[in-house]
């Protein structure tokens, strides 16, 4: 029997069934040659297991607590989630700090961190691990070894994007750069991979901005850029990638070569448009995988201690209607939630069903 609400989901009780638990081998995979494996008490479930979120002001973030809220739903999931708790604190550290110590007295077993700073938590996931608490981070991980690290490779997906400016431009002309949220480990990964890149061809101008990983905010600093310096020969952008498009096309000017993220709204544009495009995503599903691995860990099933999940990337070459973009869905929506390693496979519209 089910019971939701926008703050928790209550589950029946049982054991990991054997399918779940062969995909949690197959897809939990470690980050480098060398990675310790966890090491943690096993405790018999179900579990309590909490999200502690940041930044809440974007689609990715909200899907990324449907898509959890989905998979708790599953009946082989469930039988293992006694309550699932979900609290965002605003892009806020000391706001973070008060949830993650709210949540370590509420006595649950796993918190599932996306952090809004990779080092301003670490002695709140300290205290949460002395206290017993499993904590796994994913998305903006942090630095503390307390806590299980989750996530797909930020550095790798800022490189691939720079490359694909080079390649297009030739390492000539001007590139806007359109970056995250300010201080956070990804934006802070995928920008020092870019710039790496850059660095050794001094004939590349950029502008950068920050759009917050939003369309909205997007698109209104990149019409600010273009209408301070004029126009840009490809684009760079963390997300928000429709915005920046659609501020381009209301420019009046050509959409150039683009590399951004996996919004549904970007990734039609270049289905229809046929401009370059590299479209790699952050996939919202890291939340699922993250239950995924504290539940694993709890029941003590070996698991590293960092975590890779392979990067969905999507070119001009494989857009494909129905699979990697939805022409009838939200141009908001962020399309890779299906990460098939792992077993992970959403109805795009269940998720969009479940309350935040």
């Amino acid at each position: 029997m089910l019971k939701a609400t926008a703050s928790s989901v209550l589950l029946g009780c049982g054991a990991l069934g054997a399918g779940q638990a062969m995909a949690a081998e197959a897809c939990l995979k470690p980050w480098q040659d060398g990675t310790k494996p966890a090491r943690w008490p096993t405790k018999p479930g179900p579990y309590k297991i909490a999200i502690s979120n940041s930044y809440i002001g974007n689609t990715w973030r909200t899907e990324m607590v449907q898509v959890a809220k989905s998979y708790v739903s599953r009946p082989e999931v469930a039988k293992d989630v006694a309550s699932l708790r979900v609290a965002s604190a605003g892009n806020d550290v000391a706001a973070q700090i008060a949830q993650l110590n709210e949540m370590t007295l509420a006595g649950v077993d796993a918190i599932i961190l996306n952090a809004a700073s990779p080092t301003g938590l670490n002695s709140a996931i300290n205290q949460a691990a002395a206290a017993g608490i499993l904590v796994v981070s994913f998305d903006n991980v942090v630095t503390t070894p307390k806590a299980i690290k989750l996530n797909q490779d930020q550095y790798q997906m800022g490189k691939a994007w720079a490359q694909f400016v080079l390649d297009q431009t030739g390492g000539k002309g001007s590139v806007l750069m359109v970056r995250g949220v300010a201080g956070t480990f990804v934006d802070q990964e995928r920008t020092r991979a870019a710039m790496e890149l850059f660095k050794p061809y001094p004939d590349l101008k950029l502008t950068e901005v920050y759009g917050e990983w939003d369309d909205g905010t997007g698109q209104k600093v990149t019409a600010n850029a273009l209408a301070a310096g004029g126009k840009f020969d490809a684009v760079w952008s963390q997300g928000g990638t429709t915005g920046v498009c659609r501020a381009i096309q209301q420019a009046g000017q050509k959409i150039p070569p683009t590399a951004g993220e996996a919004e549904n709204g970007f990734r039609k544009l270049a289905y229809e448009l046929k401009f370059p495009m590299l479209s790699i995503g952050q996939s919202p599903t890291l939340s699922a995988l993250s239950i995924m691995a504290a539940v694993n860990i709890l029941k003590g099933e070996p698991t590293p201690s960092e975590i890779s999940i392979p990067l969905p990337v999507v070119t001009n070459e494989t857009l494909e209607p129905g699979k990697n973009f939805f022409p009838d869905l939200p141009d908001s929506l962020f399309t890779a939630i299906n990460i098939g390693a792992c077993g992970l496979e959403f109805d795009v519209n269940e998720v969009l069903a479940q309350k935040v």
